[in-house]
């Protein structure tokens, strides 16, 4: 399936002009469009407690909310207009949850792009809205680093692969990206070998498979060495220049990962380069 739509989350933020940057170097490469998508800002607040607070602070967040809305949305349409890309913009209702404004947008793209949970005080509450929306969406999610390390994107792909329908969703998910690559690696993890395992040459069924699309894959495998799987794949990232990972996100239960650890939370914690997730 070509990507032909792809949204964009603005978050107004002061790392939202990578994502935009981003998504117009994907929007480029496979002459897709952008859909801007503003769902408002984060709060921890249920709608009960909204609803009792003073006329005054409701209108204040609002008006905090649509010039925020307002400056995200004009930064937006100026960086296409200045590439050449098709665009639009959209707005959810600011007493919506932001992660369900952004699901239910996605389910109508082919997929979606949005920045790395922030490091400062709204840390616990974005990382809620990325773990939402990669879990519930539908859609395969491509996570911006807030400080790429490599400008460009999917030119050269990192996959990690471990057989599960997670991580095959997300490779079917990224074939126009994987086409139009220049080098594309398959990455096995301690792979396990038999039937329920990756085989003697771990990675290489989804070479061959890979090959039947056109796509060209060099496949290899690793010992964590009880590093961990993410940490793994951010160093053979790192060694080999690639400008993207793909995996399958939370292959176990989100709460088992953020509290034993797992890849998709130490990609989520630590990317250097835009990891493609899906679930």
């Amino acid at each position: 399936m070509a990507i032909k739509d792809i949204l964009v989350h603005l978050s107004g933020n002061k790392y939202g002009n990578a994502v935009v940057d981003a998504a117009v170097t994907l929007a480029e490469r496979h002459d897709a469009r952008l859909i801007g998508l503003f769902a408002g800002v984060p709060y921890d607040m249920p709608t009960y407690v909204v609803a009792q607070l003073p006329a005054e602070v409701i209108q204040q967040h609002q008006q905090n909310v649509e010039e925020t809305e307002a400056a995200a949305k004009n930064a937006f349409e100026e960086t296409c207009k200045k590439n050449g890309i098709s665009c639009e913009t959209r707005s959810g209702d600011w007493r919506d949850q932001v992660e369900d404004v952004i699901c239910a947008h996605a389910r109508y793209a082919d997929i979606v792009l949005m920045g790395q949970p922030d490091d400062d005080v709204d840390a616990q509450r974005t990382r809620a809205i990325a773990d939402h929306v990669i879990l519930g969406s539908g859609t395969p999610v491509i996570v911006i680093p807030r400080t790429p390390a490599l400008k460009g994107m999917g030119t050269k792909v990192l996959i990690g692969w471990d057989g599960s329908d997670h991580a095959a969703r997300a490779v079917r998910n990224a074939l126009p990206i994987l086409e139009s690559a220049d080098s594309v690696k398959v990455l096995c993890v301690d792979p396990k070998p038999g039937v329920r395992g990756l085989g003697d040459l771990p990675g290489a069924d989804l070479a061959h498979y890979l090959a039947s699309h056109g796509v060209k894959a060099e496949a290899d495998h690793y010992k964590s060495e009880g590093k961990g799987v993410g940490v793994v794949l951010l160093n053979e990232a790192a060694n080999i220049g690639a400008d993207m990972i793909v995996v399958g996100g939370y292959g176990h239960s989100r709460l088992g990962e953020l509290i034993l650890g797992g890849a998709t939370n130490t990609l989520l914690d630590s990317m250097t380069v835009p990891v493609l997730f899906a679930h």
